[in-house]
């Protein structure tokens, strides 16, 4: 055991005090004049040896009070665990988070900045010779380099304050990697964050027993939050001049009902609907807003709240792409009564292709694929456009007219088996209605529908998966259903010549039709993270030649060249640095607007929920790492990290207690010993 103060010890002299008054009593001597002793000598006698023991115990337990009040006060601690400062082979780390959680309010600024001027502190106080890394979550490489004091104070003030979360057992085994790589022995990691619970992560980090960990838990002023979780629309495809529905989930991440909280929502920087929304403690909701685009092209949207402190989360952007028209491509030898529909169409942008000479490129985009009845495909064909359908288009099949076997590959792989052809005469009877297909299309359905009359039909035999839209009165299915990826597969029984049925002519055929197209939307991504999405994939970009891509907000004071790969007909773009702030960017193909693309910072951090300071070193140590101290920003500003170190011991507390005991016991023998 050492002592903090050891000056304090002198106090011990203190002790003389109560021995010099017990042996001035003792010689102290009182006459009591009596007429006759022989009766009192035996009980004199007694009492004196009772007087004598009390006083020595009153004596012992007022050295023992005075001996642990000079013994606290001097600060004992052990001195096994020490912070592995000052030595030429150890590297200093100093991790600071700097994600967005950080930017939360504190006692007196912010997180970040309390943990940066700590840090400073502690360089400041440590020797000059002394090697430091900074690491903080953007893994800036310009910081991964051994720098002296001088060079770690100037990174520190330049410390970019704006970083992604990330799990912090991955920055720990980085610096680890950095330590061995540099040929340091042993390192010592100061750890500055909030150790939000949805980051604090140690599963990345393998164990190191030359690292020596010192945490600096920062605790923020506020654990209450609002904030818009994610954006949808209720239909894939925006169209003009008509009613849209989007989607907006709000979070109240917090231990009061909220009432009345206004949401609105933009486009291109107009007020295009809002609304009010009530929230439960603890709780979410989804609120539907509608709007009207006026035209064509890319909206640049946002919807937002208004939340104070924790601002980063209470806007959320994203680009809603409005397309002219939707793509429709029909294989087949010749056209069926499917052109009749979409071929003039302007709203449809129709393509009849045969299977000998499919474009790639334009399967690739079509909202809707159709396989009429003339269609003979190879099974590169009708795996290409099961890859359409797993990317979002919609694919409707019907039967060969001539030979029903065909393309049998597409119906294997969507569960189907062809089990023969049924040429009796029968009529559609059952249609579900409640399926999200039918369910906003037949609002009210007559007793006596006049559905489909079939001459005849393919018997499909479905492994359970395929789901039926239509069936027919001997119970086969007629209109089955599955999904595929994004995107949904619609397979038919009957052919549309008028030879196997009416099906072209029934009421129900243009409806679901153009359900099929609108269910295909293919919508572009309406958003991306910060920090998540680092490698991007369009299908629908025409290049030709030497092209170079870049990413450029808005007055082009930033802009980022991406790596690019093409490849099948797709546009692979990797970034290698995050976007600096959320917002919109312009892709530029050679220099030329191509997109805009929206990003959001990750709404991980959205949920103000902390690890416990007390669960902190346990997770360390559990992890495979030596925990030296759970230590305060202000103890680098006010001691050295020995009295740092001391302040973390408890002994001073027993001593306190066995004090405050003796009191108690000298108070006991006092008035209770008679």
């Amino acid at each position: 055991m050492r002592f903090l103060y050891p000056n304090m010890l002198w106090g011990l002299l203190a002790l003389l005090i109560p021995i010099l008054i017990h042996l001035f009593n003792f010689r102290r001597h009182k006459l009591v004049y009596f007429s006759n002793t022989a009766v009192l000598r035996s009980i004199q006698q007694e009492n004196a040896k009772t007087r004598k023991l009390k006083y020595l115990v009153t004596l012992l337990l007022r050295c023992l009070f005075i001996t642990a009040i000079v013994l606290a006060f001097a600060f004992p601690y052990s001195p096994e665990k020490q912070i592995n400062v000052n030595t030429a082979d150890n590297l200093i780390g100093i991790y600071i988070d700097n994600s967005m959680s950080m930017k939360g309010q504190s006692q007196r600024t912010t997180l970040i900045e309390d943990a940066r001027q700590s840090a400073r502190d502690l360089v400041h106080k440590l020797s000059p010779s002394n090697r430091y890394l900074l690491m903080t979550n953007s893994f800036e490489v310009q910081n991964e380099y051994p720098m002296n004091q001088e060079e770690m104070l100037d990174q520190l003030d330049r410390m970019n304050p704006d970083g992604t979360p990330v799990a912090m057992g991955e920055v720990i085994d980085r610096f680890g990697m950095l330590s061995r790589q540099h040929g340091f022995a042993s390192s010592t990691l100061f750890v500055y964050s909030d150790f939000q619970s949805n980051t604090f992560d140690l599963s990345a980090a393998k164990a190191d027993t030359t690292m020596q960990v010192v945490v600096v838990p920062m605790v923020p002023e506020y654990t209450s939050n609002l904030y818009i979780d994610s954006v949808w629309l209720a239909s894939p495809i925006v169209q003009t001049g008509l009613t849209n529905d989007l989607m907006v989930r709000v979070v109240n991440q917090g231990d009061k009902e909220v009432k009345g909280l206004p949401v609105n929502f933009t486009m291109n920087g107009t007020m295009a609907a809002s609304t009010t929304v009530d929230l439960e403690k603890n709780g979410s909701t989804e609120v539907e807003l509608q709007f009207v685009v006026d035209h064509n092209g890319e909206q640049r949207c946002s919807v937002s709240l208004m939340d104070h402190p924790i601002t980063f989360d209470d806007q959320y952007d994203f680009v809603l792409s409005v397309k002219p028209n939707l793509s429709v491509v029909e294989l087949g030898a010749e056209s069926s009564a499917c052109a009749l529909l979409f071929d003039d169409d302007e709203q449809f942008n129709y393509t009849l292709m045969e299977p000998s000479r499919f474009d790639l490129g334009a399967i690739s985009k079509a909202q809707l694929l159709i396989v009429n009845e003339t269609a003979s495909m190879n099974e590169t064909l009708q795996q290409t456009l099961l890859d359409a359908v797993a990317e979002g288009a919609s694919l409707m099949v019907f039967p060969s007219a001539d030979d029903p076997n065909n393309n049998g590959y597409l119906y294997q792989k969507l569960g189907l088996t062809l089990v023969e052809v049924d040429t009796n005469r029968t009529v559609v009877e059952d249609l579900a209605q409640q399926h999200a297909f039918f369910s906003d299309m037949i609002l009210d359905l007559p007793q006596h529908p006049d559905l489909p009359q079939v001459r005849r039909h393919v018997r499909l035999k479905s492994n359970g998966v395929p789901t039926p839209l239509l069936t027919l009165q001997n119970g086969d299915p007629f209109l089955l259903t599955e999904t595929v990826g994004k995107g949904q597969a619609f397979v038919m029984a009957t052919a549309l010549d008028a030879r196997w049925s009416d099906m072209a002519d029934n009421a129900l055929f243009v409806p679901m039709m153009v359900k099929m197209a609108f269910m295909g939307g293919k919508m572009d991504r309406l958003s991306y993270t910060i920090g998540a999405d680092k490698m991007l994939v369009w299908s629908d970009m025409d290049l030709e030649g030497d092209h170079h891509f870049l990413f450029a907000n808005a007055d082009r004071s930033f802009e980022l060249m991406p790596a690019s790969e093409v490849r099948n007909n797709r546009v692979y773009l990797y970034l290698n640095d995050n976007l600096p702030t959320a917002g919109f960017y312009d892709l530029l193909v050679n220099d030329t607007l191509n997109r805009v693309t929206a990003w959001n910072e990750s709404r991980v951090e959205s949920r103000m929920d902390f690890t416990d300071r007390d669960a902190i070193a346990p997770a360390f140590a559990k992890a495979g790492f030596d925990v030296a101290a759970v230590l305060d920003t202000n103890e680098f500003a006010t001691a050295d990290l020995v009295e740092a170190m001391a302040h973390q011991s408890s002994q001073w507390k027993l001593f306190a207690l066995i004090a405050l005991l003796a009191l108690l016991g000298e108070i006991a023998v006092l008035r209770f010993w008679k």
